[in-house]
């Protein structure tokens, strides 16, 4: 019977990650986020460290990997959480960003009447007049 030791499981499970995070890579170029790309690229660059750390025996190296490896699986985790609506969590952001919203729309001071253009008078509507007779259009 074979028998694999931490060492040689740390090494399976940095191999599996590093296929599962390339694959993320790759449908993440496909879309117009930057900010996963970059997370994907360090955590590459993280699993690639503790792997060498794993096979050199370095334990610097190791107990790096695994306090990332505890932030991103508790981000991921939250993300996963967020996107299915788990809890408060959708409410809490959606509340947020109604408020930043309703902010930025108090202070804005240039207004454009589309209709008028920067008529300080505002658009007047065509009075009232026989049903017959066409009234002129301004544009």
């Amino acid at each position: 019977m074979g028998y694999c030791s931490g060492r040689c499981t740390l090494v399976a499970v940095c191999g599996a990650q590093l296929v599962s995070v390339l694959e993320r890579q790759i449908f993440d170029f496909l879309g117009y986020q930057w900010a996963p790309i970059l997370a994907n690229f360090i955590h590459i660059i993280i699993v690639i460290l503790g792997l060498f750390g794993t096979i050199q025996y370095r334990p610097r190296y190791i107990t790096g990997y695994a306090v990332w490896l505890v932030l991103w699986i508790t981000w991921n985790v939250f993300v996963i959480c967020f996107y299915l609506e788990a809890g408060d969590l959708s409410k809490l952001v959606g509340f947020i960003y109604a408020c930043y919203v309703v902010k930025c729309i108090t202070e804005e001071e240039d207004s454009f009447d589309f209709i008028g253009g920067f008529d300080s008078y505002g658009y007047q509507g065509p009075q009232k007049t026989s049903h017959l007779q066409l009234q002129p259009m301004y544009m």
